[in-house]
């Protein structure tokens, strides 16, 4: 009996998700726990196991396309095992189909069974598989569109020709059932591209423009990471009152913290510290560490669980780092390395962002020293630490010198007045230049 290979559900509120590379190809044996694709969702990019051993005999859901959770995407059989009425089941099971009149109506032209052991991917693209009838090859061949003028194409495809103006009859779909995916715009005929045409400006305001336009590029394809961040980002701006306090501590005390964790070959770095720092100053101002629930109700949480902004080769990702205010350097430091490993080979799992109370943003390595973050909604409030920098101070003979760091709150005005957020930052300033007072 043949296995349909389902869109997982990643996490609780996943409803979609994009395939993101496909492991394995079709003809290619397959092992239970063997990875066979890759899908990305709205945290992260997880690699997906195969639940049984067998042969990949189709892929119903190409490459960068998004489908919703349950979507059979592929199907392993038994090798040598007719293929049929399986097929029959996986084309059933797909989004849409059940849902369309005609489709239902219609009779369904037999179809040769062709044994697993004879399905082998062509090495020319243009060839048309065996099991294929004469009428889906012609199908497939064709580049004007049918009757009705309806182009089978990927949401992506349909998008990206749509902000091209891209005409999608024009172009030879290589997805399943011939549909045009991302990937065919990108090998399109010069011919079928349109000519570019300066848009047309009311004459005030093409008086004003003095520099010509760019009439070259192209389109830049985010990750689902990257566009889920940007939507709740937007969301974040558009609904959430902020405001933004900044201020600076000698950082002298924090440094020679790190330097001797380095020097015992602990990996506690400076972010590290400063989220158990900032989760201790939370717990002295709880309002800091929640979230607004509406009607004059927040949710305060009993444990910091820090979000770390991460940069990856994906974009910006925001794991969490748990119980900060109740656990030591050490257990801290060992888990973040884990996180940073995990960020780099993306390979973080959805629980390794769920439950986050307030966020930290260090871009200090790059050289930024001070900035305004946006708040990561459900939160309140995000803290943003800029480098490290030389200070001169007066003495009583001469200036000395002195190592101080930058670093702001943005918080949610619903939740936490300016006062609330001031007392929080000078909590915070007083364990920075001290933090032994942890210890007291």
């Amino acid at each position: 009996m043949a296995l349909n290979i389902q869109m997982p559900q990643l996490g609780l509120t996943m409803k979609e998700g994009l395939i993101a590379e496909w492991k394995k190809k079709v003809g290619q044996p397959v092992a239970k726990g063997d990875v066979i694709f890759s899908v990305e969702n709205d945290k992260a990019t997880v690699d997906v196991e195969a639940q049984g051993s067998g042969i990949l005999a189709a892929i119903t859901v190409e490459e960068m396309v998004t489908v919703p959770v349950g979507t059979v995407v592929g199907l392993i059989a038994a090798a040598g095992e007719k293929i049929e009425a399986e097929t029959a089941k996986v084309q059933a099971a797909q989004p849409g189909k059940a849902d369309a009149p005609a489709a239902s109506a219609a009779p369904v032209a037999p179809v040769k069974a062709v044994p697993l052991a004879d399905h082998r991917p062509s090495a020319d693209p243009s060839a048309v598989p065996a099991a294929t009838t004469p009428a889906k090859a012609a199908a497939l061949q064709q580049k004007t569109p049918p009757a009705d003028g309806f182009v089978l194409a990927s949401p992506l495809a349909r998008q990206t020709a749509e902000a091209l103006g891209i005409n999608l009859a024009e172009i030879r779909g290589t997805g399943p059932e011939g549909a045009v995916v991302g990937r065919d715009l990108l090998r399109a005929e010069p011919a079928s591209l349109p000519a570019y045409e300066k848009p047309k400006l009311p004459e005030k305001a093409a008086s004003e423009i003095t520099q010509p336009l760019a009439e070259d590029g192209k389109v830049i394809r985010l990750s689902k990471i990257q566009m889920i961040s940007a939507e709740r980002l937007t969301e974040s701006w558009k609904t959430i009152p902020q405001f933004t306090l900044y201020d600076e501590a000698e950082a002298e005390a924090i440094l020679e913290l790190a330097a001797e964790f380095k020097q015992k070959g602990e990996p506690v770095s400076l972010t590290v510290i400063l989220a158990k720092l900032l989760a201790h100053a939370a717990a002295a101002h709880p309002l800091v560490n929640g979230s607004w629930l509406g009607e004059g109700k927040v949710m305060s949480y009993s444990k910091v669980n820090v979000n770390i902004a991460m940069d990856t080769p994906e974009g910006l990702v925001v794991p969490v780092l748990r119980d900060c205010g109740g656990r030591g350097f050490k257990a801290l430091g060992a888990d973040m390395k884990a996180l940073a490993e995990k960020a780099k080979t993306k390979s973080l799992s959805p629980r390794d962002y769920e439950g986050g109370t307030i966020t930290l943003s260090n871009l200090g390595m790059f050289g930024i020293k001070r900035f305004r973050a946006i708040v990561n909604p459900p939160q309140t409030a995000i803290i943003a630490v800029g480098a490290i920098s030389e200070r001169l101070a007066p003495s009583e003979e001469e200036l000395e010198s002195y190592r101080a760091i930058e670093y702001s709150i943005t918080a949610d005005h619903r939740v936490v007045d300016g006062a609330y957020a001031a007392r929080f930052m000078a909590t915070l300033k007083s364990l920075i230049e001290d933090p032994f007072l942890l210890l007291l």
